[in-house]
């Protein structure tokens, strides 16, 4: 399984922020999914910190050792996914430039509670997704189901 996520570069000074610079230099990263439950702890982790400040302890989550992956995965979070990088595209390197971070799923780690089935169950699971800038979605405020036809 492959996954893939756009981390912007700073948009003040077109740096590369801590998740770029970690992934170019370790080839591995963690997933982990932000449920409604620790949306609050999620967003202290997005401060502009100094290199050497564990966001982990800022924002009161609990680092859990990873059984693939040299990175640590967030305790509190109900779907960690260990990843290796499988392929890296920069796209301009000035204010609010992006990249495109591409990784093969090693390892995944489900709570039972969001598992049934082979499926991820979404309404206890209660995913938070970012959109930008500070707006974020809820997709169960307006999840609805569609039939398909055989």
């Amino acid at each position: 399984m492959l996954v893939c996520f756009s981390p912007m570069r700073n948009g003040v000074s077109g740096e590369k922020k801590d998740t770029l610079k970690n992934i170019e230099e370790t080839n591995e990263f963690v997933i982990n999914v932000v449920s409604g439950d620790i949306v609050e702890r999620m967003n202290v982790t997005a401060q502009n910190v100094p290199g050497g400040v564990d966001e982990f302890d800022l924002a009161g989550l609990t680092k859990k050792k990873s059984s693939m992956v040299s990175a640590y995965r967030v305790g509190e979070s109900k779907v960690s996914l260990e990843c290796v990088l499988h392929d890296l595209h920069h796209y301009g390197d000035v204010p609010g430039s992006g990249s495109l971070v591409v990784g093969r799923v090693v390892a995944a780690h489900i709570d039972e509670a969001a598992f049934d089935s082979g499926r991820i169950r979404t309404e206890v699971l209660k995913p938070i997704g970012r959109m930008a800038g500070q707006v974020y979605t809820n997709p169960l405020a307006e999840m609805f189901e569609l039939e398909r036809k055989s």
